[in-house]
C-alpha cells in the first residue's frame, strides 16, 4: 500500500511539476482555480454623493439626492497575500441607466465586467467593479445643451473615482487593509463609457485644465445658449475635481442655466486627506475629452480600440451616443491611436519595450504599432465592443448574445495586458529565475513534516525565500504569498484539510518543489 502510494505521488509530482513549468507566474496567468464575489452593499458603500436622476425623470421638479457609492469585490480564493494590486474596473452605460440607455449593458453585473473580473482576480489581483453616478440628457436638441450635460456627467463620474481612490487609501492606512492591497499600485480601468473616466481620471488633473484646450469654446456655454461665455462646469457648484473639497450648492446663477433648485447639493466630500493616485491607466474604448489633458511624464497607457467604432472614434473626432432614437453627435474626443501617438511620442510607455522574450504572446498579433494599444479590426457585424455579450433571455434584439466570441476577444485583452501591467506595476514578475534548486543549495529546513498546525522553515542567509506557494497534488494553488524576503518563515495550516501537498519555493536563482503533509 505505501509503495503505490508513492507512485501516485510519483505521478502527481510529475504531473504538478509540468503543469508549473507550462504555466506563467502569478500575474501573469490564472494560477488560482476559484475566485470569493463579495456584492455591493449600501452596508460597504464606499462613498456617497449627490445624483441629479431623480431631477431628469421627474423633467426638473425633483431635487438632487444621495447616491451610495458601492463596488462589487472580486479576490483570489485561498489567497493570503496582503500587498496585492487593486484593479478598480469601471463598467459601461452612456452616462445613463439600463435599458433606458439605448445600450446592451450598463451595469455592475455585465457580462463581460464579471468575465473579466474573476479572470483577473484569478491572476493574484483584487478587482473592483465600481458604480458611478448616472445622468444626463443625451435628447435635448441643442447640440450644445447636450455637450453642457454630457461634461457634466463625465466630471461626477471623474469625482467618483477619486472618490473611490482616496477610500482604498484610506482602508489600508485607517481600516486595517480589510482588501489586502498596495495602496500604491492601483489600476484603474474603463470599459466603454468607463473608458472615458479612466482616462479623465488619470490624465486631467485639475480644474483649469479642462479649458486649456485648443479650441477656447470647446467646453463652454456661449451665446445664444447663454448670456455670455459661462465654464460648462462651474467649480464653486459641482465640487472640485477630486470631490474632496467643501460642500457646494446651487445659486441663483447657476441655477438659472441648469433648472437646478437654488440650494441643491451637487458634490459632498469623502475620505478627505488622502489623495487618489493611481499607477497604470486602461480603457477599453471610450475617449479622451482633450488629447491636451494627457501630458509628459504622466502614468502609462493600455488601450484596446475597434479601428472602425462608430461612437467612441479611433483617432480624433466627434463623439456619438446611441439613444433610443439614435445615435447623437455631441463633442470632439480624441480616441485610443490617437492617444496612443502621443503617449509613444513622450515616451510614457516606454517600459513596456523592456517585455522579455516569450512573456508577450499576444504583442506580436498587434497590428497598431504601438507600445501599449492594441487595435482589432474586422469584429464580428464590424461590432465595437466585440468583448461585450449579453445574457441570451432579456437582451435587446440587437445585443450580440456570443459568449464564446466575446471571450476570445477578452482572451487577447487580459493576455496582452498582463505583461505591461507586471512592469508598470513593478511586480517582478520576470525577476527570478524557475531553474530547480537542491536542498543543500539554499541551507533549506522544513519542519515538522507531517505538520499539524504550522509548517516552519528556515534557509541561509545568502538565499533569502522570495515568495511561496501551497498547491494540492493536482496543481490547484490553495496559498500565495509574495514579496517575503526573509530566511525565516512559519507557514499557518489555516482551513488546510488533511492531506498530501506541494509546497513552491522561489529564490532569486531558482525554485524548490517539495511534498509536505498536514495531519
Amino acid at each position: 500500500m505505501r509503495i503505490f502510494t508513492k507512485i501516485l505521488l510519483l505521478i502527481a509530482m510529475v504531473a504538478f511539476t509540468f503543469t508549473m513549468d507550462a504555466q506563467n507566474r502569478r500575474y501573469l496567468d490564472q494560477v488560482f482555480s476559484d475566485v470569493e464575489e463579495v456584492p455591493g452593499t449600501l452596508a460597504n458603500a464606499k462613498g456617497v454623493n449627490y445624483t441629479i436622476l431623480g431631477f431628469l425623470a421627474t423633467q426638473g421638479q425633483a431635487h438632487t439626492l444621495p447616491q451610495p457609492l458601492i463596488a462589487n469585490m472580486y479576490y483570489p480564493k485561498g489567497d493570503t497575500a496582503t500587498n496585492r494590486p487593486l484593479i478598480m474596473f469601471i463598467h459601461t452605460g452612456n452616462f445613463f441607466p439600463y435599458p433606458a440607455n439605448g445600450s446592451c449593458s450598463g451595469t455592475l453585473r455585465d457580462s463581460s465586467n464579471v468575465e473579466i473580473a474573476k479572470r483577473l482576480a484569478k491572476m493574484g489581483y483584487v478587482v473592483a467593479v465600481v458604480d458611478y453616478r448616472l445622468g444626463w440628457n443625451p435628447l435635448h436638441q441643442v447640440e450644445q445643451i447636450r455637450r453642457y450635460f454630457l461634461i457634466n456627467a463625465a466630471y461626477r463620474g471623474v469625482q467618483d473615482m477619486n472618490t473611490y481612490g482616496r477610500y482604498f487609501k484610506r482602508s489600508v492606512a485607517e481600516l486595517g487593509n480589510p482588501h489586502g492591497i498596495d495602496p500604491d499600485k492601483i489600476v484603474l480601468w474603463g470599459q466603454g463609457t468607463g473608458g472615458y473616466l479612466s482616462l479623465a481620471t488619470s490624465y486631467l488633473k485639475t480644474y483649469p485644465e479642462i479649458f486649456a484646450t485648443d479650441n477656447p469654446t470647446k467646453f463652454l456655454l456661449t451665446p445664444p445658449v447663454a448670456p455670455a461665455n459661462i465654464p460648462m462646469v462651474l467649480e464653486q457648484y459641482n465640487g472640485n475635481i477630486n470631490a474632496d473639497g467643501p460642500v457646494t450648492t446651487v445659486d441663483a446663477t447657476y441655477a438659472a442655466l441648469s433648472q437646478f433648485h437654488v440650494g441643491d447639493t451637487l458634490c459632498v466630500p469623502n475620505h478627505v486627506g488622502y489623495t487618489a493616485k493611481f499607477a497604470l491607466c486602461v480603457n477599453t474604448g471610450g475617449a479622451l475629452g482633450d488629447s491636451s489633458w494627457l501630458n509628459q511624464g504622466e502614468i502609462p497607457l493600455i488601450s484596446f480600440h475597434v479601428d472602425t467604432d462608430p461612437l467612441a472614434p479611433v483617432d480624433t473626432d466627434v463623439l456619438n451616443v446611441p439613444t433610443a432614437t439614435g445615435p447623437q453627435p455631441v463633442v470632439e474626443v480624441s480616441g485610443s491611436r490617437d492617444l496612443a501617438r502621443r503617449v509613444d511620442r513622450f515616451g510614457n510607455d516606454d517600459i513596456f519595450n523592456t517585455i522579455p522574450a516569450g512573456f508577450d504572446p499576444y504583442g506580436q498579433y498587434n497590428k497598431s504599432g504601438h507600445l501599449g494599444y492594441y487595435e482589432f479590426r474586422g469584429t464580428p457585424d464590424d461590432s465595437s465592443a466585440p468583448w461585450e455579450w449579453a445574457a441570451g433571455d432579456n437582451p435587446p434584439s440587437k445585443c450580440n448574445t456570443n459568449a464564446g466570441s466575446a471571450k476570445i476577444y477578452i482572451d487577447t485583452i487580459v493576455g496582452y495586458f498582463a505583461p505591461r501591467a507586471c512592469l508598470a506595476l513593478g511586480l517582478n514578475c520576470f525577476t527570478s529565475s524557475t531553474k530547480d534548486l537542491t536542498d543543500a543549495q539554499v541551507g533549506l529546513v522544513l519542519s515538522p513534516n507531517p505538520a499539524t498546525d504550522v509548517l516552519n522553515l528556515s534557509v541561509a542567509q545568502d538565499a533569502p525565500i522570495k515568495a511561496i506557494a501551497l498547491h494540492d497534488i493536482s496543481g490547484r494553488m490553495l496559498m500565495n504569498i509574495n514579496d517575503i524576503n526573509s530566511t525565516h518563515y512559519t507557514l499557518k495550516r489555516n482551513q488546510i484539510q488533511n492531506g498530501i501537498y506541494i509546497i513552491r519555493l522561489q529564490f532569486e536563482k531558482g525554485v524548490i518543489s517539495k511534498k509536505v503533509v498536514f495531519d
